[in-house]
């Protein structure tokens, strides 16, 4: 079970109106799942905008969605700087999203682990 797959078990089905991938977009409005964290995590430090205020600027709005985002920390670390400022900023949003949220479970390997909150 992947992590949309399980967020949609728990909270219905999303219609692709209501879904955000910040691979491709950061426009929030009437979003209601935001995938891909990770990725626009990289994004903004790729245009050298800070992340962290994205998310903080946000987070009022995003305290009423369900986010997913890949674990990027594991296994080895990188060498190139950016490799690991890119982990370290994802690491740090995940940190700052989980304490403004009331239910926070990992999904890993197809095994749900709940971590925060009660549903």
């Amino acid at each position: 079970m992947g992590k949309k797959n399980y967020a949609e078990k728990i909270y219905g089905v999303f219609n692709p109106k209501e879904i955000c991938d910040l691979n491709t977009d950061f426009s929030l409005e009437n979003k209601k799942l935001i995938i891909n964290i990770h990725l626009g995590i990289r994004n903004l430090l790729l245009k050298n905008q800070n992340p962290f205020e994205f998310f903080e600027s946000n987070i009022e709005f995003l305290k009423s969605c369900v986010i997913i985002g890949d674990e990027i920390s594991n296994g080895v670390i990188p060498i190139e700087k950016f490799e690991r400022k890119w982990r370290d900023e994802t690491g740090i949003i995940y940190q700052f999203l989980a304490s403004h949220a009331d239910l926070v479970d990992r999904v890993w390997a197809g095994l749900a682990i709940r971590l925060k909150g009660e549903p």
